[in-house]
């Protein structure tokens, strides 16, 4: 007999990332020579967890009310502002004279996510997710004890629209509703991110389908967003773009302050709406207020404070844009070695852009990765694929890599 909850019985953790992370770390213990390719976190050319020195002297400067007190359960005021105008930046006047907007702190973009799923899924709803993912997104939504269909990600080297548009129409014609997620830029586990034109296209279908009121949830998983090669104004112009959606159309933006300041363990982030419907931004500020509170109080306000310090006081902003910008360029570095060496021995990579990982398409995931552990390498075998992360390793690991991944690959491939 079980105590538990019929829809807590057949609760099983799927999602293998974390899990074959730690026995990645403590294989790294004993054997530094480990490649350890898993965890979606930034390290340095010697090995160590990236860290930014503007946020450590913002760190040192909060006060023992900033770090220890309670907040609000929505979040300080200061941290809405600061996320507002990271966010939006040179757009924020446009932005805010052409749509209602609130903010929602959570425990990082996790938070963001699992509340969007709580207050926008009926159970037996369909969330509409992306073929390749982010594993915890299906966990989500049985937790809300709804269901998943994905779109097709690519159509060549591009994004696949057609795919994108038959399945909006499909979940719109089967719950006279859509709840959409798209993981953009630096698309995790892909890479891949979305052009300007490919943004418009998708804005485009959006209208389209909603025409008719038709609620619509838009839920933009930006966590990578500050890692994208094109800099804030490509980024930012992007989500300009959102102004032109229908009334029927909530955009959700979940900010990781997680992944842009690096504060992983520290779980900042927030989930940022808009709309053109004021009853629509009211009713997702009650909702998600109130599912915040019943799920974890409040926000971490050391969290919130650090980030509001380092985003808008020239003191720390000025520094901190440069250190993410060495970011960016040295993740530029390692994927240019992975996917030259890559070419040099005819290992295929799903398409890549930039960010924190790149992905082989890969008929035995499971065998390969036991066969790379033997060799000390691991990475993250997935459906259908392997995930490397490349801003776990370093620039020489990147070009090592791609030559053991399709050793290991043909072994089996050839069977």
């Amino acid at each position: 007999m079980s105590l538990l909850a019929k829809h807590s019985q057949i609760k099983e953790d799927r999602s293998n990332i974390i899990t074959l992370g730690v026995l990645a770390k403590e294989a790294k213990k004993k054997n530094p020579k480990v490649v350890n390719a898993t965890i979606g976190m930034l390290y340095d050319e010697e090995g160590k967890l990236f860290t930014f020195k503007s946020v450590d002297r913002a760190l040192l400067d909060l006060t023992p009310d900033e770090k220890y007190a309670y907040s609000s359960t929505p979040g300080n005021t200061e941290y809405h502002e600061a996320l507002k105008r990271w966010v939006f930046r040179e757009h924020y006047d446009e932005i805010l004279s052409n749509m209602k907007c609130s903010v929602i702190a959570t425990p990082g973009g996790s938070g963001a996510i699992s509340n969007t799923f709580s207050n926008y899924l009926n159970p037996d709803d369909i969330v509409l997710l992306p073929e390749y993912m982010w594993g915890n997104y299906k966990q989500f939504a049985y937790e809300n004890f709804a269901k998943y269909t994905t779109y097709s990600m690519f159509d060549g080297e591009k994004f696949n629209l057609k795919s994108l548009k038959q399945k909006i129409n499909e979940v719109k014609q089967s719950r006279n509703r859509v709840v959409l997620v798209i993981n953009d830029p630096c698309h995790n586990p892909t890479g891949y991110t979305m052009s300007y034109e490919e943004w418009v296209e998708v804005i485009d279908s959006i209208n389209q389908a909603t025409e008719d009121g038709t609620p619509f949830v838009l839920l933009y998983d930006m966590a990578y967003i500050d890692y994208d090669k094109r800099g804030f104004d490509a980024t930012r112009k992007n989500i300009a773009l959102f102004q032109k959606l229908n009334k029927s159309v909530l955009t959700i933006l979940a900010f990781s302050g997680s992944k842009t300041l690096a504060l992983y363990g520290l779980r900042v982030g927030a989930q940022i709406a808009l709309s053109k419907s004021e009853e629509v931004i009211k009713e997702f500020f009650s909702a998600n207020k109130f599912s915040s509170r019943a799920k974890w109080s409040t926000t971490t306000n050391l969290g919130m404070n650090l980030v509001s310090k380092v985003l808008t006081n020239p003191k720390y902003l000025k520094d901190f844009e440069k250190e993410l910008e060495s970011a960016s360029q040295m993740l530029i570095r390692r994927a240019n070695a992975f996917l030259e060496s890559a070419k040099d021995v005819d290992l295929k990579a799903l398409p890549f852009s930039c960010g924190f990982f790149i992905t082989i398409p890969c008929s035995h995931p499971e065998a390969v990765y036991q066969k790379l552990v033997e060799r000390d390498i691991h990475i993250i075998p997935l459906d259908g694929v392997l995930r490397v992360t490349i801003a776990a390793i370093t620039e020489e690991e990147c070009k090592r890599l791609p030559c053991e991944i399709k050793s290991v690959m043909n072994i089996y491939e050839l069977k």
